[in-house]
């Protein structure tokens, strides 16, 4: 009977070191409070120890018809999508913008996805306004989109693949790395409830040896009465790089799909 337990036990132990660390999933913004942003993976040099927080599993639909979406109940189909949208820095593209929008059923409950691809490209960044114009690779620290300050319940979670960076830090500012006092490990910058940062560290070559070229998909779920833009926006998804490294502060904006 002993070895019996014992035998159940040590094969309940093998089954959950088997089973994947599924994410706390999409958790809830602030839109007001001192403390703006939410530690999802934490910081580099100091990490959340929650393990996975934030982060979502699962299928992301991409045709007509409808499934299952990462981290949400009921069936999604995609109604919007804007896939290799060219980023550009001072004349180069740098990397690329998939921006994704799903709805549920034919309800008023939608998930904005974006994620960011970087390219085997030196960029020069500009004189007068940057220090060192020495070609490099561009770093993307932050990436905001706008459009959300008439939406208060908002949920953020980012759904990560094999080789693609995830979410530091989530929340409704307009600051990113290197913009406000305590940063890069502080919460509390100036808050902003128009936009959503997502802090990451998205680098071809990058300087501190842990080059990642994607994003995770940064996802956004809203109620939202009138829906989402037909057309994506000029200007809603700002890419970031915040000087991790030392490197000069530098924004690329690009179109994105807002709230109505």
């Amino acid at each position: 009977m002993q070895k019996t337990i014992l035998k159940s036990a040590a094969v309940a132990a093998l089954t959950l070191a088997a089973a994947p660390a599924f994410a706390v999933g999409y958790e809830p913004l602030t839109s007001s409070g001192s403390t703006v942003l939410l530690s999802c993976a934490g910081t580099e040099s100091n990490p959340n120890p929650t393990r996975n927080e934030c982060r979502v599993f699962g299928n992301l639909p991409t045709g007509r018809f409808a499934g299952t979406l990462a981290g949400r109940q009921g069936l999604w189909r995609l109604v919007r999508s804007n896939v290799g949208q060219p980023l550009i820095a001072n004349g180069t593209r740098i990397g690329t913008l998939d921006d994704r929008v799903w709805q549920r059923n034919n309800s008023n409950e939608y998930v904005f996805g974006m994620r960011v691809s970087v390219e085997n490209r030196l960029w020069t960044p500009p004189s007068g306004v940057c220090t060192d114009t020495t070609p490099a690779y561009f770093e993307i620290n932050d990436m905001f989109r706008n459009g959300f300050a008439a939406i208060t319940g908002l949920d953020i979670a980012y759904r990560q693949g094999t080789a693609e960076e995830g979410a530091w830090l989530v929340g409704r500012t307009a600051q990113g790395l290197n913009q406000y006092a305590g940063s890069p490990d502080g919460l509390s910058p100036a808050r902003n409830n128009d936009l959503v940062d997502f802090r990451t560290d998205v680098n071809f070559e990058d300087p501190d040896g842990t080059s990642v070229f994607n994003s995770s998909y940064m996802m956004v779920a809203a109620t939202l009465p009138n829906g989402v833009s037909d057309n994506p926006s000029t200007g809603a998804v700002r890419i970031y790089q915040g000087g991790e490294e030392g490197q000069c502060l530098f924004s690329v904006t690009a179109s994105g799909y807002t709230p109505r």
